[in-house]
């Protein structure tokens, strides 16, 4: 199964929900919601590419800066 960024999901799914519904209402709505959430997903997903040095999915050789996926190895100390 290939990963791809949250935001081309949210391409496919304003493509989608956009077929066939040219006449009814609040679409401009819709439209507009749908195209502030991609562009602000867009802008996230870059700003992670350039602190890491690397794509989505793409590992780095040697030590790492950072988690994409927000994961952090960590140790549980109990008594």
């Amino acid at each position: 199964m290939k990963r791809i960024p949250a935001s081309q999901k949210m391409h496919k799914e304003l493509e989608e929900s956009l077929k066939g519904r040219a006449n009814e209402g609040f679409l401009l709505s819709e439209l507009i919601k749908k195209g502030a959430a991609i562009i602000l997903q867009e802008l996230l997903e870059e700003e992670v590419t350039e602190f890491l040095g690397r794509g989505h999915y793409e590992r780095r050789k040697g030590g790492s800066t950072g988690y994409r996926n927000g994961y952090e190895p960590f140790k549980i100390k109990t008594a």
